[in-house]
């Protein structure tokens, strides 16, 4: 039979009922992995790619970034918005003055053109017109505050 070629004799160093790993530390040492359930945990991490892009001298900062890493358009224009008109800037500052509460009670106007405002109107204090044009020149676009007030203290 197929079985003859099988010694029936037992080893005496490993009994049957002894299994074979006892006198190892793990059953199969030679594989990769872990029993420890923290280092198991950490070596399950999903894979993270360096963010170090390449990059190349020149371009902004003094850096361009070589490839795949680059901005999109969208990013770009949220860095650099475009030029805004001079009629959206005096609607957002006439707005900006109305609802601030130290120059919301003042009679003032403002002028636009290429991005320099002329800020019009009687105040009565240095420290309001100021105000003012403080707030103004916070105003994205704005390139310049020309103040143009009249001081008329009140009595």
């Amino acid at each position: 039979m197929w079985d003859d070629q099988w010694p029936d004799e037992e080893d005496p160093e490993h009994p049957p009922e002894e299994p074979d790993d006892i006198d190892e530390e793990l059953p199969f040492p030679e594989t990769v992995g872990e029993r420890d359930v923290t280092h198991v945990v950490r070596d399950q991490e999903p894979y993270t790619p360096p963010t170090d892009p390449p990059v190349l001298p020149g371009g902004r900062e003094g850096i361009h970034i070589a490839t795949g890493f680059g901005t999109s358009a969208e990013e770009e224009l949220s860095r650099n918005p475009p030029p805004r008109g001079d009629v959206d800037l005096r609607d957002e500052i006439l707005q900006l003055l109305e609802d601030d509460s130290d120059t919301s009670t003042l009679s003032l106007d403002v002028d636009v053109q290429g991005g320099i405002v002329r800020l019009l109107g009687n105040v009565p204090s240095v420290m309001d017109a100021e105000r003012a044009t403080t707030l103004i020149g916070n105003v994205q676009g704005v390139v310049d505050v020309i103040d143009d007030t009249l001081i008329q203290p009140t009595a």
